[in-house]
């Protein structure tokens, strides 16, 4: 009978010339990057005509922005309004000093998370602009302040604390002054939790912290205010009302816990101050002491949801004495 032999030979399949197809694949590539570069200077080109040009209609801002986000991938879109390529400032900054509120709004749609270096400008932005509203409504505060104060709130699920600024004082035109009031929820809880609480808030060009924490020498609580890295030194009057929400021993009317701080002292931006010599008249900070009713169960000061109720009054004074 007749054999078939079967070839189980190990020999490879004959190979075949596939360097036209990779050529065709980097030529594809080529292409599609270079059509997403022009696409990206374009984008470039419009958004820095929006955030630049007060031409652009409020209704017409939208329909543009989205036409630039469909122009790229998203991530790309995302990075390009995140970094400085327009006069050293990301696209954003722009929209906050040149008051496009419309443009910021639909801008930040757009991104998911803020990077580091992006959060820095727009709080250089809200200075430049004295922007408070911005400031709390992209939650810049939350970038600087204490991570411990920061994730504890998270955790308890507390609501975002309230600061409304209101500048200059309608019976003495062009006082250098500024009132800051404070709503900080779930209060003692946090305090408990943390040990530390902290906001910050924009006023006069500046960016302040208002921060509540605990002296590990003594026990003892303390309130303090300071301003931040980039902001300009200052030398501030301060006083801080804290509202009661009962009645003191042997009173029929509601007495708030006054804080005064009279100084001639400069206060110097936080971090490293490479522009300030240092010295008996600087301070980091000004610090008022408040025993330990923070903790007390019955504190007059916090009311029954937990909540305390603050009024800063702030006069800024010239940095330099004159001589007459």
């Amino acid at each position: 009978m007749a054999t078939i032999a079967l070839n189980d030979s190990s020999d490879p399949p004959p190979s075949y010339d596939v360097s036209v197809s990779k050529d065709s694949i980097r030529s594809k590539q080529s292409v599609f990057s270079f059509l997403q570069s022009k696409h990206k200077a374009s984008v470039l080109s419009l958004i820095h005509q929006i955030v630049s040009s007060p031409g652009f209609g409020v209704a017409s801002v939208a329909p543009i922005i989205k036409s630039c986000a469909a122009a790229l991938p998203a991530a790309k879109f995302s990075k390009l309004l995140q970094k400085r390529n327009i006069e050293n400032h990301t696209a954003l900054y722009w929209a906050i000093v040149n008051n496009r509120r419309e443009v910021l709004l639909e801008f930040v749609k757009f991104i998911p998370k803020f990077s580091r270096a992006c959060s820095a400008d727009l709080r250089l932005a809200c200075m430049a602009a004295n922007d408070h509203d911005s400031f709390m409504l992209l939650r810049l505060g939350d970038s600087d302040v204490d991570s411990k104060d920061r994730s504890s709130r998270r955790m308890l699920g507390c609501p975002l604390d309230d600061i409304q600024i209101r500048e200059g004082d309608t019976l003495s035109v062009g006082s250098n002054k500024f009132f800051v009031h404070f709503v900080f929820r779930m209060f003692q809880k946090r305090l408990r939790t943390a040990r530390k609480l902290e906001v910050e808030f924009v006023a006069q060009g500046r960016i302040w912290m208002l921060r509540f924490g605990m002296n590990m020498l003594t026990g003892d609580w303390f309130v303090e205010l300071g301003i931040s890295r980039d902001s300009s030194a200052v030398r501030p009057n301060a006083v801080l009302d804290i509202q009661a929400n009962k009645l003191s021993p042997g009173s029929d009317i509601l007495q708030p816990l006054h804080l005064y701080m009279r100084t001639s002292h400069i206060l110097l931006p936080g971090g490293i101050c490479k522009h300030y010599m240092v010295g008996p008249d600087t301070r980091p900070t000004v610090c008022w002491q408040l025993s330990d009713w923070p903790m007390h169960a019955n504190t007059a000061y916090v009311d029954c949801n937990g909540t305390l109720t603050a009024e800063l009054t702030m006069t800024i004074k010239p940095r330099c004495r004159h001589r007459g």
